[in-house]
């Protein structure tokens, strides 16, 4: 037996947190199921002690060997979970329509954790029992949602929900990364052109201006000061960026520094309003698609504060659970918090009136991913001149501040 530490809501809506004995997880989550809670996040004790650990927080998720601890692509869980529904609509049985994506699966790490999952239904686990077996794959929405199909007996529905889900969110990743491409191809061409200039032209220079005694201009000796030191002492500079990426992610630990992160994140200029529409949609998303596969309210709002992935937010939907808890409305509380955008707001408090909230959510991230991709095309757009313009004036400085003394060197010999 080991012990485990759970968080789950009771029927009233209240938070528990507690921790079991139990030989595995899907006993734990058994025992919830039979005590009328909705589990929420179910840990190892040893587990979530080790999490506490400097080096875990650092290094967390660098297992190779555990495939458990391995998480399989966002496109390739997409696949997965749109064939599963398709199957299951067809009329074949649960276990039946899996070993057909075993057979198709396309990499070996897809194919063993299908098989394991298969052996676990078969052994009379749930899906969703087997899908908790592997969370750096399936999230835990992704195993609510799972969860509330089985329980309402519509698991080939809240598949389909599910996979258009996961694909809105991989296409708003994907539509990002792609307006990053282009700035950060410029970046690197930048910095090797600068690299080169630093290496092999200027020591050039420094031999000539050594030779010709010649009184060096101050924007001279500063650029072969720099370019000394990258070429010297580089060491220092590496040192100073893994120090510095050591000390981020320790501070990372502290829940002030990460609200004071996501605060400054939110008040950045262009940037901040992109950010809040991001959170926004992709929580509206989450909510909207739980919220709609059947799980509970309370339940949904904890789940899709994971996806926030900013403080600031989180905070804003802790207070929101608090408030619905409490029979109070969603849309009061957004306002209040001043960081979610108006329209979301207004929208939402129509769904609560009209009793729809799930189908206003979805039109609210609609809204969003749609303004997300008109301004990351827009800020690209503008940002490829802006570093061309960068790395000109640059280079210009540079060549500016060699030439400089050949000039005086020039006037002097005449």
């Amino acid at each position: 037996m080991a012990q485990f530490h759970y968080t789950a809501i009771d029927k009233a809506g209240n938070e528990v947190q507690a921790e079991i004995e139990a030989s595995s997880v899907n006993e734990v989550l058994s025992q919830l199921r039979e005590k009328g809670l909705f589990s929420v996040e179910v840990i190892a004790a040893d587990k979530r002690k080790a999490k506490a650990g400097l080096l875990f927080s650092i290094f967390d998720g660098f297992n190779l060997f555990n495939i458990k601890a391995q998480n399989i692509k966002q496109q390739d869980l997409v696949i997965f979970t749109r064939q599963l529904s398709v199957l299951l609509d067809a009329g074949l049985s649960l276990v039946r329509a899996l070993n057909t994506l075993h057979k198709q699966a396309r990499f070996e790490m897809m194919r063993k954790i299908i098989g394991e999952i298969i052996n676990m239904i078969e052994s009379g686990r749930t899906l969703s029992d087997a899908l908790a077996q592997y969370p750096a794959s399936f999230s835990n929405v992704y195993i609510n949602i799972v969860r509330a199909g089985e329980t309402g007996g519509a698991l080939d529905v809240v598949l389909k929900r599910l996979a258009d889900y996961l694909e809105r969110n991989l296409r708003l990743t994907q539509r990002i990364h792609s307006a990053l491409i282009y700035p950060i191809l410029v970046l690197c061409v930048a910095g090797g052109i600068l690299g080169f200039i630093i290496s092999f032209v200027i020591p050039r220079f420094m031999e000539l201006f050594a030779d010709s005694g010649v009184s060096l201009p101050f924007l001279t000796v500063l650029v072969l000061n720099v370019s000394n030191f990258f070429r010297v002492r580089w060491y220092i500079f590496v040192i100073g960026i893994v120090s510095l990426v050591v000390l981020y992610k320790i501070f990372l630990r502290n829940y002030k520094f990460r609200y004071f992160k996501d605060r400054i994140k939110l008040k950045l200029p262009v940037f901040g309003v992109l950010i809040q529409k991001i959170i926004a949609s992709r929580f509206a998303r989450t909510l909207s698609t739980l919220m709609s596969g059947g799980v509970h309210i309370l339940q949904a709002l904890e789940l899709s504060k994971e996806v926030s992935d900013n403080e600031v937010m989180a905070e804003a939907i802790d207070a929101v659970y608090d408030s619905v808890r409490e029979g109070g409305f969603i849309a009061r509380v957004l306002e209040n918090s001043n960081v979610f955008p108006q329209l979301m707001i207004d929208m939402v408090a129509v769904g609560e009136e009209s009793g729809s909230l799930d189908k206003m959510l979805a039109k609210v991230a609609d809204t969003y991913e749609e303004e997300v991709e008109i301004t990351t095309n827009t800020l690209t757009a503008l940002l490829e001149p802006a570093l061309i313009i960068v790395m000109g004036v640059i280079v210009g400085i540079i060549v500016l501040s060699m030439f400089l003394p050949i000039i005086t060197l020039i006037d002097s010999l005449s």
